[in-house]
């Protein structure tokens, strides 16, 4: 890893609620809450709050030569899978710093362990097909498609499902060597 990239794991306390809080101004500044969340379960600040903080949620803020860069958070945990999301703040726009950084991202996830072996085996990623942008970017820091699964995206603005791209993304994917 290089010196440039950190990510800080926002557990539960005023602090992090109070980074959280910056981080939903800030995508409602660069007008991506909507894509994010197109499915129209987060609209404000109490709504974010509830969802990247429950049980379960583990978010935490990417920071990019010192300055926020990002925000990812996993959720939907299941044996060694976990669904991860992903919004990139305006500053690190660009297939070559975001491509970098969200291969950082998954790297430090992919390479998470306790004293039974790696936490994660897998991070998967659902996105509405209409949105290449977000789906294909994963592609080049590591992940692969799965698959198209049909109306797999509940679009809020359309008020009605379309079909959504599913990636995945595996320390093997990234060719990482067991560590």
């Amino acid at each position: 890893m290089d010196g440039r990239f950190f990510m800080q794991y926002l557990k539960d306390s005023p602090e992090a609620r109070e980074r959280l809080s910056y981080v939903f101004e800030r995508m409602c500044a660069e007008g991506t809450l909507e894509r994010t969340f197109y499915d129209g379960t987060v609209r404000t600040r109490d709504e974010f709050l509830a969802d990247v903080s429950q049980i379960g949620s583990l978010p935490f803020l990417v920071f990019w030569e010192g300055r926020p860069a990002g925000f990812t958070w996993y959720n939907t945990l299941e044996g060694r899978s976990a669904r991860g999301h992903y919004v990139f703040f305006k500053a690190v726009w660009g297939r070559k710093t975001s491509a970098v950084i969200g291969r950082r991202i998954y790297e430090h996830f992919l390479t998470l362990r306790d004293d039974r072996g790696y936490l994660f085996d897998l991070i998967l990623g659902l996105t509405p097909k209409r949105n290449a942008v977000a789906w294909k970017l994963p592609l080049l820091c590591g992940a692969f498609v799965i698959g198209e699964i049909p109306h797999g995206a509940y679009m809020a603005d359309k008020g009605r499902t379309e079909d959504a791209v599913l990636v995945g993304v595996t320390r093997e994917s990234l060719g990482l060597k067991d560590r």
